[in-house]
């Protein structure tokens, strides 16, 4: 509910604050006290355009603040979807900051755009005011209003679910259909790009294995020099290197017990001297290898061209790079041969989804239709208790038809929505003779108040609702009609928080708490605050409001009456 209300520097206001209670709060007054920008300060929090002129010292920060507590878990599970601001706690706080032609909003203190406040502002006030538009005549809502009534809600949300699975899968077949044709275009150089890359056998580590192999053959003469001197000079010769450390091992073997340094010098020179006959034994063998191939180069040398071409052809730098590469192409080659038959695929799919949102989306238009004449029936009963004695409430269901549409019916293209494959509107004939229009052509603002009121009030069991604000709800009543608006708007507030604006002593009287705009004059200065009124101050008030300024005995008893048969909560 809007707990507390703070206005400051804004109309006549210069600073003031009203605490709302639950259930029907009554606001009255002169005309010209505030009433109206009240409505306007409360549009701020809707996300209105600020108007400057409306600021009360131009020189000041103009500031608008509400308090909402008591949040319902389904309204907060509403705000929780929303980001950019924090919520803590039960409690949301909205502001409007006006200074100098800029202004600024914030939720819960977190600066947020119009947008967002606007958005937010919709799941807790409901403004029924001259030239609003509200909430109650958006197509979206009429069609929720239904759903509630219809018990439906549940298969609608549905509908929106798998809505947006089909369309995502259709997004996604859309895609592969344009991927499909651009490789179809690059098809055959694609093509030509594998079987190129395959003839040419391409192996892991082979391009450096053959430019290793490369190096010895173009260095054979130089190789064979080299291991014939190093054998020679190792083990061959007659004064070789193997000779002469036998003759230091010798040596050392007759005084290797004087000492155990000598001792494991001496053993160490043992297995260097095995090492050394192996090592020559190892050079020789390459040695009798390393022969002139000049068949072998010409091979070596043809394939490491053929590395070097295709690195430079698909501007690579190494043969691994080759590899990835023909793994990559071929892997889009055999996805463009099985693209046909994945898009085949997901068309049955879509096709498939599709028929499960016909029959839901049919279901759901069964339920709307057999709840549409209890609805209207209730909703025309309750209007001629406001004063609309030949008032006619009519919900008109069709289909939702298209060009082009998702779905075929009936020989009709139907385009589907969230809500399913109906379009919903709400019609009223407030006069004989007229034909029943939609509820935003309601020429006046306070028959318009009373028909929400009334579709309200017949919802209240089914659909939760804002808080709900009247405003001319009571233009062109009075009497008894009054009196069972006041009623009526009593009953809705025993589920609903209402703030009701009104001139008439019979809703006045039906008010759960009362607050009067008083206008002051001070020299050349007018200022308005908002009082909530004792049980002494609303008789007074009520009297005022029957016979002027200065009620009589009579009207003050008439006004004790009328709040003394008021409905209590």
């Amino acid at each position: 509910m809007l707990s507390k209300l703070h206005i400051k520097n804004y109309g006549l206001f210069e600073e003031t604050q009203v605490e709302f209670l639950p259930g029907l709060n009554i606001l009255t007054g002169e005309t010209g006290a505030g009433k109206s920008l009240l409505v306007g300060a409360l549009g701020l929090i809707l996300g209105k355009r600020a108007d400057n002129s409306s600021i009360f010292l131009s020189t000041d920060k103009c500031i608008i603040e509400a308090h909402f507590s008591e949040l319902s878990p389904s309204r907060w599970k509403e705000l929780e979807a929303f980001e950019g601001f924090d919520l803590e706690g039960n409690s949301l706080i909205i502001r409007r900051e006006i200074r100098q032609g800029k202004s600024r909003a914030f939720i819960n203190d977190t600066p947020v755009s119009l947008q967002v406040l606007r958005e937010v502002g919709l799941k807790l006030l409901d403004l029924h005011a001259q030239h609003e538009n509200q909430l109650l005549l958006s197509a979206d809502q009429q069609v929720d209003l239904l759903d509630a009534y219809a018990g439906c809600q549940a298969r609608t949300n549905s509908f929106g679910e798998k809505l947006l699975a089909y369309r995502q899968l259709g997004d996604t077949i859309q895609r592969m259909v344009e991927q499909e044709a651009q490789v179809k275009q690059q098809y055959d150089f694609l093509q030509h790009q594998v079987k190129e890359l395959e003839e040419a056998q391409l192996e892991s580590g082979e391009e450096e294995a053959l430019e290793e192999e490369l190096k010895l053959l173009q260095n054979t003469e130089d190789i064979r020099e080299g291991l014939a001197l190093a054998t020679n000079n190792l083990y061959q010769d007659e004064n070789d290197i193997y000779s002469q450390l036998g003759e230091v091992i010798q040596a050392l073997e007759k005084i290797q017990d004087v000492s155990q340094d000598i001792q494991s010098n001496y053993s160490q020179l043992i297995e260097s001297q095995e090492t050394l006959k192996e090592v020559a034994f190892t050079l020789q063998n390459l040695l009798e290898q390393a022969e002139s191939n000049p068949e072998r180069l010409a091979i070596i040398e043809e394939r490491l061209a053929l590395y070097h071409n295709l690195k430079r052809k698909y501007n690579l730098n190494s043969s691994e790079e080759l590899l990835t590469t023909y793994e990559k192409l071929a892997g889009q080659l055999g996805e463009a041969d099985s693209m046909e038959g994945k898009i085949l695929e997901l068309k049955q799919e879509l096709s498939q989804k599709r028929d499960e949102l016909e029959i839901l989306g049919l279901e759901i238009e069964e339920l709307r239709n057999q709840a549409k004449g209890p609805l209207e029936q209730r909703v025309n009963a309750l209007l001629e208790e406001v004063g609309f004695k030949r008032a006619r409430y009519e919900v008109q269901i069709h289909r939702n038809t298209q060009d082009n549409g998702e779905l075929q019916l009936d020989g009709n293209s139907i385009k589907m929505t969230p809500n399913g494959i109906n379009k919903v509107d709400f019609l009223i004939q407030t006069n004989p003779g007229v034909p029943a229009g939609p509820l935003s052509q309601i020429a006046s603002g306070g028959e318009l108040s009373r028909v929400m009121l009334a579709i309200k009030t017949i919802l209240a069991e089914k659909f939760e609702f804002p808080v709900l604000i009247f405003d001319e709800i009571d233009t062109g009543i009075s009497g008894e009609i009054a009196n069972k608006v006041g009623q009526v708007m009593h009953l809705l507030g025993k589920k609903f928080q209402i703030i009701a604006i009104t001139h008439l002593p019979q809703i006045a009287a039906k008010g759960n708490q009362h607050f009067k705009l008083i206008k002051e004059i001070e020299g050349n200065s007018t200022k308005s605050t908002v009082k909530q009124l004792s049980l002494v101050g609303r008789v007074h008030e009520l009297a005022t409001m029957m016979s002027g300024e200065h009620p009589s005995e009579t009207a003050l008893r008439n006004a004790q009456e009328m709040l003394s048969e008021a409905p209590t909560r």
